[in-house]
């Protein structure tokens, strides 16, 4: 009897040692505001951006036009960079030979877009509508947590692509909200799934597209300070050289 208990304790803590913990294991904190290298690390001091700015007008004409040698340069999806944590602890055994099963491996998003009512949008009609909600990829890893601090990442995700940005005209001048929920799994083979994180997008249209011929230096849009990726969004101005 005592040899069948010794047994079945065995296998129940075997079973544990390849799952994830109970709780909000993993979740996303903010999204980053642009550094001035417009390279994003895994850094405790990143500032947060609390609401999101997109500018439209690039896909708006995009849309209005067939021609592929016109588009503007303008036309850009938003996107996020969101600081995800992970509180997995280490459950490696060197004495057993068991490799780490705790390190977390982001692999997609859901996104869904909605109103500030968190009603959901619906982009296009009929055969035509749009995904929404609708899956992208993202990817990080995140090694085990140490102590009582998380083990950060960043997970990039496109919040409006192109194709759903030109339905956003009704919205200029108002609040969007991104819902997304990110998923990924641990090399235990556990799948992880995060709580959704909402966040605000103001639209607009032309606030952040300016054409070169009238400009007398594009450079001067940009700051020292700033990122420089022709994003049109959070601020960052977008230099058109088809308009």
């Amino acid at each position: 009897m005592r040899h069948r208990l010794r047994l079945l304790t065995l296998f129940a803590l075997t079973g544990l040692a390849a799952c994830a913990p109970e709780g909000p294991s993993a979740f996303v904190t903010f999204n980053l505001k642009p550094p001035a290298t417009c390279v994003f690390t895994r850094d405790a001091s990143s500032i947060a951006l609390p609401t999101g700015l997109y500018d439209i007008s690039g896909a708006l004409k995009a849309a209005d036009n067939d021609d592929p040698q016109t588009v503007t340069d303008c036309a850009r999806p938003y996107y996020v960079h969101l600081q995800v944590n992970s509180f997995l602890r280490s459950n490696s055994d060197a004495m057993l030979g068991r490799a780490e099963p705790n390190i977390l491996q982001l692999d997609r998003a859901e996104v869904r877009l909605m109103d500030l009512q968190k009603r959901t949008i619906v982009f296009g009609s009929g055969a035509n509508q749009l995904f929404n909600p609708f899956l992208v990829t993202t990817n990080d890893t995140l090694t085990p947590a140490s102590d009582t601090s998380a083990s950060l990442g960043i997970a990039t995700v496109e919040a409006i692509p192109v194709a759903y940005a030109s339905f956003l005209k009704m919205f200029t001048g108002q609040q969007i909200l991104a819902e997304v929920q990110i998923f990924g799994s641990t090399t235990g083979d556990v799948d992880i799934d995060f709580k959704p994180f909402v966040y605000p997008i103001e639209i607009c249209k032309d606030c952040l597209r300016r054409c070169v011929d009238s400009l007398d230096d594009p450079d001067s849009l940009t700051k020292d300070d700033e990122c420089n990726d022709n994003a049109g969004a959070d601020g960052r101005a977008c230099v058109d050289t088809k308009c």
